[in-house]
């Protein structure tokens, strides 16, 4: 254990890191797209290298091996089984709900934009 702790505070560095580059180094307007790339990238990694760093110290070794087995159990479960194959759409892709919910967004930020244009005209 004590060694991931020591590559959950690697990973932070990293993502720190590349944060730091792209503020000093990435501040030009023809590399746009990397310096998002690395902020979004380092953000990612610190929240994440901060976040399994924390449970590391705050849940015992033994408690998470407890907590993986009785996950591994909740797989196998049937009950959870039938739970989810009830509530799984009747089998469509999960493409499609995404595309679908992409259109729910999309359609309320619309709304919210024309309601907006619209009321200013008058």
């Amino acid at each position: 254990m004590k060694n991931r702790k020591g590559l959950y505070l690697l990973q932070t560095m990293v993502g720190i890191v590349l944060i730091i580059i792209r503020g000093f180094v990435l501040n030009t307007e023809e590399v746009k797209m990397a310096s998002g790339l690395f902020i979004g990238i380092g953000a990612a990694c610190t929240a994440l290298g901060l976040v399994w760093f924390i449970q590391s110290l705050v849940i015992s070794e033994s408690k998470m091996k407890k907590l993986k087995r009785q996950m591994a159990i909740e797989q196998i479960d049937e009950r959870d089984i039938r739970i989810r194959e009830r509530t799984g759409f009747m089998g469509v892709d999960k493409l499609i709900i995404a595309i679908a919910a992409l259109v729910l967004v999309i359609k309320f930020v619309l709304v919210v934009f024309f309601s907006n244009y619209y009321s200013k005209s008058i």
